[in-house]
């Protein structure tokens, strides 16, 4: 083998090496943790309140245990409780968009988490034809997050080669606030109620559009309900607010596109703010545990549901409430 050829075989692969250990960013691997956890605490008050009704009867509850099952219905209907989890939803996307300027596998990621929302989509199906309850998700938050990160890392690619001589970030972030207006204006659009001051929060969870069921009831029973190619678009796009979970591209792919300029902005040498030196502080050694788990967001996101379900299964079986 030519020397040459093999010492820049050799540098290339210790760059490659040296990147592969690159110190992670700490303050977005803190705030993925945050969510995460806010994530899983909402989960848990719905598998407590509304799932856990299609499996037992809960009114044979230990008193403890239907008192908190009673407080979880109530806590999923509160104003600062879907305040909270659109907000949430909202920083899930924008960091979606941030990482995707520190990351070099965007696209194929983008596609895994798509594919991901279609077998939610098959499992919840089936699902609400098992407990005769509707929990089908046709386009919901991960299949939002996975064609948001799919089409931003498509129109940068193109942007790159087509335009170089611009600046990709001032592009995302003139188009994430176009999205994002363009998305309230048709919540507006579709309003079924007036616009108060009272009232205003609203708007921007989209609670002003029409609310579509996924089925139907016959005789007790949970019968799909199938929509048109152009209803299904309105889902997507966010004209039509439908099932148990909605994450339209508009307003919240903006949002992604609002985190890819924050990423080129604040992240362009990929080093923390707070922490910028190679060595760990000792504030990143306190918080390893929590910025270790929230590095695995995406892992936890797929699978936590089916734990948390399981758990509350566990929970009214073993304190001794009857199954339906």
């Amino acid at each position: 083998m030519d020397l040459a050829l093999f010492q820049k075989e050799m540098k290339l692969f210790q760059r490659t090496k040296k990147a592969s250990k690159r110190k992670r960013i700490f303050e977005i691997d803190l705030l993925r943790f945050i969510l995460i956890v806010l994530m899983i605490l909402d989960h848990f008050a719905y598998d407590l309140g509304q799932f856990a009704p299609n499996l037992f009867i809960v009114s044979l509850a230990p008193a403890k245990l239907y008192n908190f099952h009673l407080w979880a219905i109530q806590y999923w209907d509160t104003t600062w409780r879907i305040n909270l989890r659109y907000s949430v939803i909202a920083l899930f996307f924008l960091i979606l968009g941030l990482s995707s300027s520190l990351s070099r596998n965007s696209l194929k990621r983008g596609g895994l988490i798509l594919g991901f929302a279609g077998y939610l989509s098959i499992a919840t199906f089936y699902l609400s034809l098992l407990f005769n309850d509707d929990m089908y998700i046709i386009f919901g938050v991960v299949a939002g997050l996975g064609l948001s990160l799919i089409i931003y890392s498509l129109l940068k690619f193109l942007f790159l080669k087509l335009i170089p001589p611009l600046q990709w970030k001032w592009f995302a972030l003139f188009f994430g606030l176009l999205i994002i207006s363009v998305g309230y204006y048709f919540r507006v659009q579709v309003a079924q109620m007036p616009l108060t001051k009272e009232n205003f929060w609203m708007l921007f969870h989209g609670r002003f559009s029409e609310i579509k069921p996924t089925f139907k009831f016959i005789n007790g029973q949970a019968v799909p309900i199938t929509y048109s190619l152009k209803e299904k678009g309105r889902i997507i796009i966010g004209k039509l607010w439908i099932g148990a979970d909605w994450g339209a591209l508009f307003p919240y792919m903006g949002y992604a596109f609002l985190g890819g300029f924050l990423g080129e902005l604040l992240y362009k040498d990929k080093k923390s703010l707070i922490f910028p030196k190679k060595e760990k502080h000792v504030v990143e050694k306190i918080f390893s545990p929590l910025t270790y788990i929230g590095s695995k967001t995406l892992y936890i996101y797929i699978f936590h549901q089916v734990v948390l379900a399981v758990f509350v299964f566990l929970l009214f079986y073993f304190t001794g409430v009857p199954l339906k």
